[in-house]
């Protein structure tokens, strides 16, 4: 709980405020530019979708669902779902705009922690080669796990959180790598994160949550960074001690 409210009063300060709003501002303009660039054909085919007209099957090859299709409700909880789920998959990938931006401004949080309470800890560093592996890697599971779900969108209940795996897989690992590796060899790394494995699912469990809130999730990555940065030197100094 101290590194909370350490991470919470580091967070309220000028330079790391100024710093949460990037990843508003790159997620607002990145969808900005999608929806000038394309936003009069995703117009058209939300109002056809919102017709029914997107929704026409051969009556002959498939009659029990062509006359399904033609049922009111259904169509209305087709047309809600494909709404709500493209409002949701909008909000994650927002997230992991945020984070990968703020990634970018990671050596600069860890440094300003680092000389502000750990002034005598010799910090490590992976090697941009072994850092840029580990991205590939994750990146590449994220894309079996995002198409290993889209099939499960049919089955109620899972369809609800099910694409949530995949993105707080890439979340939990893009802010663990984008903190350890500016504080950590690649070693130290490892043991780190394998020993306290718990510890840093919980803290990245709870800032994926928050950054579900629309908006204030992502004025809140650079939180994040500083809380996991507190939590990689305070596991870091307990091992060495």
């Amino acid at each position: 709980m101290n590194l909370l409210f350490k991470s919470i009063k580091d967070f309220f300060t000028l330079r790391f405020l100024l710093l949460s709003t990037l990843p508003f501002l790159a997620s607002f303009l990145i969808f900005g530019a999608l929806f000038l660039y394309s936003g009069n054909e995703f117009i058209t085919f939300l109002n056809s979708t919102a017709n029914g007209s997107n929704l026409a099957v051969d009556q002959n090859l498939h009659p029990i669902i062509g006359y399904l299709l033609t049922l009111a409700f259904v169509k209305w909880t087709i047309v809600t779902f494909f709404y709500l789920f493209g409002t949701f998959l909008i909000l994650l990938v927002s997230i992991i705009i945020g984070v990968i931006i703020i990634g970018f401004f990671t050596p600069y949080i860890v440094k300003n922690i680092a000389q502000k309470y750990y002034p005598n800890f010799t910090r490590g560093e992976i090697s941009f080669i072994k850092v840029l592996m580990m991205y590939l890697r994750i990146f590449a599971i994220f894309i079996f796990l995002s198409i290993v779900a889209i099939p499960l969108l049919i089955v109620p209940g899972v369809n609800l959180f099910i694409f949530n795996i995949p993105f707080y897989y890439l979340f939990h690992n893009l802010l663990v790598i984008d903190v350890g590796s500016n504080i950590e060899n690649r070693e130290r790394f490892e043991m780190i994160t394998t020993k306290y494995k718990k510890d840093f699912i919980v803290a990245t469990f709870i800032s994926y949550a928050l950054s579900l809130l629309p908006i204030i999730g992502l004025f809140l990555q650079p939180l994040f960074v500083i809380y996991l940065t507190h939590l990689f030197f305070t596991k870091s100094i307990t091992e060495t001690n």
